[in-house]
């Protein structure tokens, strides 16, 4: 498997960003350094693409953390698309701040 692509990206990263990234727990030294991608292209699902367009099954973290419906998640990204369009930064709040809360304290009083 051919991943110079991600490994030479990483090694120039190295130079210009202190750890190579900002997350520690996106470091390819954790892994197999010198042989890890480093760097994706696509994610779907559970699978994603390096630069060098390998297929890999992502079973390791998950980006950085529980990501339970996988990566670009049709229904997240639809709603996700919906809030752009509309306008997602302004002055006023936003009233599912509200909703949150009462999930979050409903899940968690």
């Amino acid at each position: 498997m051919n991943c110079q692509k991600g490994i030479d990206l990483w090694n120039k990263a190295k130079k210009l960003i202190p750890g190579g990234s900002q997350l520690l727990s996106k470091r390819s030294e954790m892994f197999l350094p010198d042989h890890w991608p480093s760097y994706y292209k696509k994610a779907k699902g559970v699978q994603i693409w390096d630069l060098d367009d390998n297929k890999f099954i992502d079973m390791t973290i998950m980006g950085v953390g529980a990501c339970t419906l996988g990566y670009a998640d049709l229904d997240v990204n639809e709603a996700v698309l919906k809030v752009i369009s509309e306008g997602s930064m302004t002055t006023l709040n936003s009233p599912e701040e509200v909703e949150l809360a009462e999930l979050l304290i409903e899940l968690h009083p």
